[in-house]
């Protein structure tokens, strides 16, 4: 049954023509990111300038595409009341925020696929010194990034009565989480004592997906000089494996409470109608 939704969701959703757009900007994008930024001295075998812009690139898109996909087609079959003609069907809810999530997230993954594929061709054709381990780490943080934001908008779309009100919605959140958290974050930091301020910025990385990609592929890249002697103490902890620990934990509870909420969130509108 689930399969049969994924596959069903998977058909409707390949059909959209600017998910076809954002997959060519994506992958030009990556392509001119990783041929531009090549400066000759490091590599690309650590954190360096093409890194810290493919980094960027993902933090930047990844998150609005995958907010818009998943909340704009399913405000969009809950506003064509397509969605309630299936759950009259002996579907169970679970089944249906399952399928319909696995049919989002391979159309997602097909589209990052593809820009990740294409800048390694090019990186090949123009005998581009790389690491292959380097742009695996990026491909896995990617598919991440992108599990953890279309789960937030399955439940953008349940809870969003029109397809505007998603959209609206979804731009809201990713301004706020890409744009607008770390100056939050810097300005609350104002208010707390010295001694408190690396304890307030370790435990802000985890309310926020977007931070807790960057700094967990920053740290995997061994990239740690990034954040400076001052937070030295900050990157020990997060580089063992108690933090490490944490975020997996973190990963996987930003994927399961979004989806646990969107059943919850269906099975109360069931109710309702």
């Amino acid at each position: 049954m689930i399969i049969n939704l994924a596959r069903q969701q998977f058909t409707l959703i390949i059909r959209s023509k600017w998910l076809f757009t954002f997959g060519f900007l994506f992958a030009f994008l990556s392509i001119f990111i990783s041929y531009f930024s090549n400066t000759g001295d490091s590599g690309y075998l650590g954190f360096n300038r093409m890194t810290a812009s493919l980094l960027n690139l993902n933090l930047l898109l990844i998150p609005l595409i995958s907010l818009l996909v998943g909340g704009l087609f399913l405000s969009g079959e809950k506003e064509d009341r397509g969605l309630m003609l299936m759950l009259t069907y002996p579907v169970p809810v679970y089944a249906v925020i399952i399928g319909k999530y696995i049919g989002l997230f391979i159309s997602l993954w097909s589209v990052i696929t593809f820009g990740y594929g294409a800048a390694i061709l090019m990186m090949y054709m123009t005998a581009v010194d790389t690491s292959l381990g380097v742009i695996l780490q990026f491909y896995l943080f990617s598919l991440l990034l992108s599990a953890i934001f279309l789960a937030i908008s399955m439940l953008v779309g349940l809870l969003s009565k029109t397809r505007f009100q998603a959209l609206g919605t979804s731009l809201i959140i990713w301004a706020f989480m890409v744009l607008f958290y770390e100056f939050l974050v810097m300005g609350i930091s104002l208010v707390f004592s010295k001694q408190w301020i690396l304890s307030m910025l370790s435990a802000s990385i985890f309310f926020n997906p977007v931070e807790l990609i960057r700094v967990w592929a920053i740290l995997s890249m061994d990239g740690v000089a990034v954040f400076g002697p001052s937070l030295y103490d900050l990157t020990i902890w997060a580089s063992g494996w108690k933090g490490q620990l944490l975020f997996i934990f973190s990963s996987l509870l930003w994927l399961a409470a979004p989806l646990m909420a969107s059943s919850f969130v269906l099975k109360r509108r069931i109710g309702n109608e």
